[in-house]
């Protein structure tokens, strides 16, 4: 790593409330973002309100006791700012980026509909019929549905297995007041995070917190665990039938949770394996084979258990010669140590897109604030770079073997057919 290389480094401070204030400055940029996380979604909604805390999100940009719906867009338009958010399954994020000069204004707009939204009714009917269309629309989407299908598969019977969006069901039931009582019972102070990145001054952010979201309520939010011993659902295939021309496949092997001590060997390994046009996968699968248009692979990652995924789409003929390859090429790594040139090929592209993603205030501040939520502390870039350099060639190889050497992955599939099968 250069030395003329000048990396930030996050400062935090936790309130006296229970709120954690994370901000990586870098002085020079026009720019700033500002984000709210909650660590409490899906995993912790009861059975009945499935959806809930996606539907919340939506709800919480319509309206305040000082805004209306109409009001909150025109004022982050007027100050040139763009506001959005996210829900997954164990995090609500509301974030929004602006200039660094209207950044206090821009927080003032998000802490109001953070602590003071005040759902109104008819705006919660209005919106159940976005959500509801937006359930729909997955279920019309082939790769959506599939991925949603195999998410519910391979984490069955965890928390986190339930649909992010909810049901047709649950979310034409559940009313504003029990959609109120949940959002008051999850957003407190000590399961809120503040992050700010950009062009930014860590202490004038902590006052703007401390004045912003002081009427936050205090509490805490225990995670809902799964049954002692539950163990992912792999060895399994399912197929969905539809007519369409191609067979989409999904493959997930069981890989350690967020934040663990391998977590640089395993974004080195899946770098190999899937993760650009020199990958093992691409060129396997693509170039050498002609199989698919789209082939990689990911990592899944939650705080107590995560998955290596492997996508192929390619035509139902000869999905199972896909599948076989694919599963193959993962299991390469288990018999042979990768070459130095491509351990430094793959080092260096994952060094150079955390370097790149310094410029951008948006992946910044969800970085920063997902190391803190995960590793109880927000990870230095350099200490990320410095991890991802130490991974060696045999560090790849032992955890490939520890991991999958003896492990037939869940495959789920959509297309014509009865679909393919378990890799042979």
């Amino acid at each position: 790593m250069p030395h003329s290389i000048e990396l930030p480094r996050p400062r935090m401070t936790t309130l006296d409330n229970g709120i954690r204030v994370v901000t990586q400055s870098i002085a020079g940029m026009q720019s700033a973002a500002i984000g709210i996380r909650i660590d409490s979604s899906t995993r912790n909604e009861p059975a009945d309100m499935g959806g809930a805390s996606h539907f919340i999100e939506h709800l919480l940009f319509k309206g305040t006791d000082r805004r209306s719906a109409d009001r909150i867009m025109e004022e982050f338009d007027a100050l040139g700012a763009g506001a959005n958010a996210y829900t997954s399954q164990e995090e609500v994020f509301y974030y929004a980026t602006c200039l660094c000069s209207a950044l206090p204004a821009t927080f003032d707009i998000l802490a109001d509909l953070f602590v003071n939204s005040t759902l109104p009714q008819e705006e919660v009917e209005k919106e159940r019929g976005v959500v509801l269309q937006e359930i729909s629309m997955i279920q019309d989407n082939p790769g959506r549905y599939l991925y949603q299908r195999f998410h519910q598969g391979f984490w069955k019977d965890h928390p986190i297995g339930q649909s992010v969006l909810g049901t047709t069901e649950s979310i034409a039931s559940v009313g504003r007041d029990r959609l109120m009582g949940h959002k008051l019972s999850q957003y407190v102070a000590n399961a809120t995070i503040v992050s700010a990145a950009g062009n930014v001054e860590h202490d004038r952010i902590v006052e703007l917190v401390q004045r912003l979201l002081c009427e936050l309520p205090g509490g805490s939010v225990p995670r809902i665990a799964p049954e002692p011993g539950w163990q992912p659902s792999i060895g399994v295939y399912v197929h969905n039938p539809r007519p369409m021309e191609q067979t989409q496949f999904y493959m997930g092997y069981p890989i350690p949770p967020a934040g663990n001590e391998h977590r640089h060997t395993l974004a080195v390994f899946n770098q190999i394996l899937g993760g650009g046009m020199s990958s093992r996968l691409f060129r396997e699968v693509r170039e050498r084979r002609g199989l698919a248009y789209a082939v990689y692979s990911t990592m899944v990652s939650y705080s107590d258990s995560a998955s290596l995924l492997v996508f192929a789409g390619t035509g139902p003929e000869r999905a199972q010669e896909a599948i076989d390859v694919c599963h193959g090429e993962l299991l390469r790594f288990c018999g042979e140590t990768v070459s130095s040139e491509t351990l430094d090929s793959a080092r260096e592209q994952l060094r150079c897109k955390r370097l790149m993603s310094l410029d951008d205030c948006e992946t910044q501040v969800r970085r920063i604030s997902n190391s803190l939520s995960v590793l109880g502390t927000p990870e230095p870039m350099e200490d990320v770079l410095r991890g991802i350099a130490a991974v060696s060639a045999e560090d790849v190889r032992s955890l490939a073997q520890s991991l999958f050497g003896e492990v037939t992955p869940r495959v789920e599939s959509v297309g014509p057919g009865d679909g393919p099968g378990l890799p042979r």
